[in-house]
């Protein structure tokens, strides 16, 4: 990725690091833990930080509008998630994939899925 285009107005990541290894879980299992630690650019890091739970119960008069704003965080942090791992080739429906924050703008992405 290119300085302009991670510095632009658009949805952007870097890879920093990227490793792997097959963790055999005995019975026959074994699984691919493959992990990649990435930078997200400002709109990708405001993305995720609109899609955390910032306000609390009490800021709404009735559990419905409370279950809304709830639901409308969910689908921005399941919007979030699909970018990044779109961004990544990541094919998601094979195991599953976790995004955690590291620090800062800089997050670790863990996709484990079965080969055996």
């Amino acid at each position: 990725m290119t300085r302009k285009s991670f510095e632009g107005n658009d949805f952007a990541i870097q890879v920093i690091s990227k490793g792997s290894f097959i963790d055999n879980a005995g019975g026959g299992r074994s699984f691919l833990v493959e992990a990649t630690i990435i930078r997200l650019n400002h709109v990708a890091l405001n993305a995720w930080i609109m899609s955390n739970t910032m306000n609390c119960r009490e800021c709404y008069d009735t559990n419905e509008e409370w279950e809304a704003y709830e639901a409308e965080i969910a689908e921005r942090r399941k919007a979030w998630t699909a970018q990044i791992v779109e961004a990544l080739g990541i094919d998601s429906t094979k195991g599953s994939v976790s995004i955690t924050q590291s620090q800062s703008e800089v997050f670790t992405v863990v996709h484990i899925r079965k080969i055996s």
